[in-house]
């Protein structure tokens, strides 16, 4: 595939995502904005149903699929209890202050039913994913981050959601690398 093919590609991805993916339903109504984070796996508190093919051209092309997810918009990832880190991104780089629910409340919200042995799948809108055990991210102290230095992650940015660590404020973490910073995460399963 031609890199003008696959940048094309990535434009329309991008243009998908950020419109609305899937008919507006009775469960979506307490979203106030366009979704930007959906959550899969074995969720109590679904508020969309399966991946359809002819709406979510965005999960079809990466290959997600679900039968049910949680969907959040910045308004609700804002009701959640909001923590704010100041940490260095890129690891030794300068440090920002960044935003945002932990992912443990997040995946709460969700009625995610894990276990510390549960793999979490992070997708980010370029295709880059990593699993991880639901245990070693929470230990970690993984945080859902929409805001860096009080602005908004943008699309083209690290928007619209990042995750970060308290890697400055704990020691267990100071040698952290930036394998787990996954940033433009539009999808995250547990199963």
């Amino acid at each position: 595939m031609t890199y003008t093919i696959r940048r094309k590609l990535f434009a329309f991805a991008i243009a998908a995502v950020c419109a609305v993916s899937t008919p507006v339903k009775a469960q979506d109504t307490a979203l106030r904005g366009p979704v930007i984070l959906t959550i899969s796996g074995d969720v109590d508190a679904a508020s969309r149903g399966p991946v359809n093919e002819d709406y979510d051209k965005f999960f079809v092309f990466n290959e997600v699929e679900f039968q049910s997810a949680a969907q959040f918009d910045f308004a609700a990832l804002q009701t959640l209890d909001t923590v704010k880190v100041s940490t260095d991104f890129p690891m030794g780089g300068d440090r920002h202050e960044f935003e945002g629910p932990t992912l443990k409340s997040v995946l709460d919200a969700a009625g995610i039913h894990a276990t510390d042995a549960s793999i979490v799948t992070m997708r980010a809108l370029d295709g880059y994913a990593i699993e991880v055990s639901y245990g070693e991210l929470i230990n970690a102290g993984a945080i859902v981050a929409y805001r860096r230095d009080g602005a908004f992650f943008a699309i083209g940015d690290f928007g619209p959601t990042m995750i970060i660590f308290p890697r400055s404020d704990r020691a267990d973490l100071a040698d952290m690398n930036d394998d787990w910073w996954i940033w433009s995460i539009y999808h995250i399963n547990v199963e």
